[in-house]
């Protein structure tokens, strides 16, 4: 958790009467500033201390801009951080994260597992409601599950829940009755998932969103069920505008089981798309929290006021290079030492990004994640190194080397064209960039998946935001041969032993060595992988208010609150 203090704090006690007399007669009340206020962000709830501290906390929302306008408010279709941001107020899973990476209980209160490790059976809280009133049961979880892996659905997160027995079988359609898939309501507050397999990460999946209970009773008979006035939910707030494309508005939930601790009663959502304006915005006391153009962050860190209120949270994931093992040249794994060699990681960070503190990555475990090891494995920028594994490819200075293709989505040129300038420079070699927008971006890697040696890439862009606090979530879902996100070609059959190692090991200690043996071979063995930098989270946040950001997911503005200090006049103070 973050905390920022500032002002002067008076106790009630010295006088409160004396302090709103001298407040009124002196226009003490702080008026909100006389730039233009774009027409999603409202006038009311000024950031004043005064404000907050005499209208009390139902009188000043929290101002939190989004970029886009979410895609969707379907509980089980949304994959967007937007749209997750926004559902992780109104939702709550089995579990949440804190701001230390472990998990607490939300919607649950405790689970046990069988001596088997397949089985878990979970307490749920006798005293949840939804939004409307009605008690949360363990059938509306089994609901939203099934709901998601109903291949109707189309879930894009169905993936997440194959653990479960029966879970891929009836999301690919080899079996139709969702009675076969694993999870069952024992009664109302008893909720058992059984596992196709011992996994020890599975505790983390139920702080996920795949995890949301879901009302079908509303949702099969409101075709507006998304919208502001019909969503139903059984998290802290509720929807009460949906103004598409301009903003959102979340109230607290009285029906939400620890609604008293819930400091926020008002939370606004503004769209605002572009980095600048919200910064601008920020600047004139608009917003709470704000994003920022790179171009300012010099001028943010040498500002007093701005860089105090410029926060640095942990956010698990790593920005790499796919090399395509099925393409000559990089079918070559000297070829593909030589690529990891000749980078230059820092150079990228600091006057590429402008992010020195951001750690350059040779390894694709996160820091935060058990089994991070990053310069113990993989390749560091050493040029001479990377001309000797050149040469052992048979392309001595790079004579001979065919041209190579490295793709990218749009919005990644300035790092994408620093690495090919680096191949070119250090390795004597010809590289042709390529950038399309991400959607037509991933449909050609979806459509290489099978059969990479037939597409025209030899390296492509990707990162990956952890979505649970386990390696397993990026060396099997991502990395695994068999991913769907695997677009290498690559395969290694000591690497697939490894992985099969981890789900059915229960010693940690054994469990996370397995991790980084695969994790060695992936980027260091056969190089199939070019780890750049991990990622980390900035963003502005004003200096009276309590906040905390989960490594994964979404802050939970439930634990968020406005520090409240009443200001003396300077001509008080002074006596």
């Amino acid at each position: 958790m973050q905390r920022r203090k500032f002002g002067t704090i008076l106790s009630v006690a010295c006088g409160l009467a004396l302090l709103v007399f001298l407040l009124l007669v002196l226009g003490g009340t702080a008026a909100r500033t006389e730039a233009a206020v774009p027409g999603n962000l409202e006038q009311d709830g000024a950031r004043s201390p005064q404000a907050g501290a005499l209208n009390g906390a139902s009188s000043r929302p929290l101002v939190y801009p989004l970029s886009i306008d979410p895609p969707t408010l379907d509980i089980n279709l949304a994959t967007d951080t937007t749209s997750h941001m926004v559902l992780d107020q109104l939702m709550e899973a089995l579990y949440r994260y804190r701001a230390d990476g472990s998990t607490e209980p939300a919607g649950a209160v405790t689970h046990t597992l069988s001596p088997d490790g397949r089985v878990y059976t979970v307490t749920l809280r006798s005293n949840a409601y939804w939004s409307d009133g009605q008690v949360v049961t363990a059938q509306h979880y089994v609901d939203g599950i099934i709901r998601l892996l109903d291949p109707a659905t189309g879930a894009g997160y169905a993936w997440l829940m194959y653990i479960i027995e029966g879970a891929e079988d009836f999301n690919t359609g080899v079996i139709t009755d969702p009675n076969q898939v694993g999870i069952t309501a024992v009664d109302t507050y008893t909720l058992e998932f059984t596992l196709r397999e011992p996994a020890a990460y599975f505790p983390s999946i139920m702080a996920f969103s795949t995890t949301y209970p879901v009302r079908l009773d509303i949702i099969n008979s409101d075709p507006d069920w998304t919208e502001a006035g019909h969503f139903v939910g059984n998290g802290p707030y509720v929807l009460t505008e949906w103004d598409h494309g301009n903003r959102l508005v979340v109230e607290k939930n009285s029906h939400y089981h620890s609604a008293a601790q819930v400091a926020i009663e008002r939370v606004i959502f503004p769209i605002i798309p572009d980095a600048g304006d919200q910064l601008t915005a920020y600047e004139n006391d608009q917003l709470d929290v704000s994003s920022y153009p790179s171009s300012e962050l010099d001028r943010i860190l040498a500002d007093p006021v701005l860089s105090a209120e410029f926060h640095r949270t942990p956010r698990p994931g790593v920005y790499y290079l796919g090399m395509n093992t099925q393409l000559t040249p990089t079918n070559n794994i000297s070829v593909c030492k030589a690529l990891a060699s000749a980078i230059d990681r820092s150079y990228i960070l600091t006057d590429v990004l402008n992010t020195p503190w951001r750690e350059g990555a040779t390894s694709v475990i996160p820091p935060e994640i058990p089994g991070y090891q990053n310069k113990e494995v993989g390749y560091t920028f050493n040029p001479t190194q990377a001309q000797t594994y050149l040469a052992q490819a048979g392309y001595p200075g790079g004579v001979g080397f065919p041209a190579i293709q490295l793709w990218a989505n749009s919005g990644n040129e300035a790092v994408i064209d620093a690495v090919a300038d680096q191949w070119r420079n250090n390795l004597g070699i010809t590289v042709t960039t390529f950038y399309t927008d991400w959607g037509p971006y991933l449909d050609y890697l979806d459509g290489c998946h099978d059969n990479p040696g037939t597409c025209d890439y030899n390296a492509y862009r990707m990162n990956w935001v952890m979505d649970y606090g386990d390696a397993n979530n990026i060396l099997n879902d991502v990395f695994h041969p068999d991913s769907l996100f695997q677009y290498t070609g690559w395969d290694n059959a000591r690497y697939r032993q490894l992985i099969g190692m981890t789900l059915t090991e229960t010693n940690q200690i054994s469990r996370t060595a397995y991790f980084q043996e695969a994790d060695r071979i992936l980027v260091e063995g056969e190089a199939a992988v070019i780890p750049l930098f991990f990622f980390d989270r900035t963003i502005l946040v004003k200096s009276d208010i309590t906040f905390e950001y989960p490594p994964f997911g979404s802050p939970h503005f439930m634990k968020w609150e406005f520090e409240y200090r009443i200001y003396l006049p300077v001509v008080l103070r002074n006596r």
